[in-house]
């Protein structure tokens, strides 16, 4: 089982990215991002490379180092997703709490305003556990705890519902 306390920061996280791109041209990637929960504070980590994939590379090189220093994190990137109809963009979220034994991930299908020019979240968030896209029904507690953490945010509470 994992924590609410991971999920709720896995969707906190979830927020601060979409929000981050929500208004962000195609050519224009997230800036990879970790919200590291420690002794009574949460802190905001950006990871500036030289290309999108040194950036992941950097910050999943720490994730040993906020696993053995923190109660709670998570790591959100922007990917590409493809599937049998075509790419998609996506938001990824790895993310871990005390209690966990590995990190999970989190993944948000998005379509971008200049696409149609509104900004869209594409259904729910999706729940990969130990590399296996969970299926909808048999997650549905965990992703309305990932859905709370994005209404715990404090700019997207209120965009999130306009974005679907």
């Amino acid at each position: 089982m994992i924590p609410d306390v991971a999920l709720l920061l896995a969707g906190f996280a979830l927020a601060h990215a979409t929000w981050s791109v929500s208004d962000t041209p195609d050519t224009e990637l997230l800036c990879p991002l970790a919200f590291v929960d420690a002794h009574g504070k949460r802190q905001l980590r950006r990871f500036e490379a030289e290309s999108q994939e040194k950036a992941i590379a950097a910050g999943k090189a720490t994730y040993t180092n906020w696993s053995a220093q923190s109660e709670a994190w998570a790591f959100a990137r922007e990917n590409v997703m493809r599937e049998p109809s075509g790419s998609t963009d996506v938001i990824s979220i790895d993310f871990w709490a005390v209690g966990m034994a590995r990190p999970q991930t989190i993944i948000q299908h998005f379509r971008r305003a200049s696409a149609t020019g509104r900004f869209t979240v594409l259904g729910p968030p999706v729940l990969v556990v130990d590399g296996v896209m969970q299926p909808p029904n048999s997650v549905r507690r965990e992703v309305a705890q990932v859905l709370a953490g994005v209404m715990e945010h404090p700019k997207v509470a209120e965009l999130w519902p306009t974005w679907q």
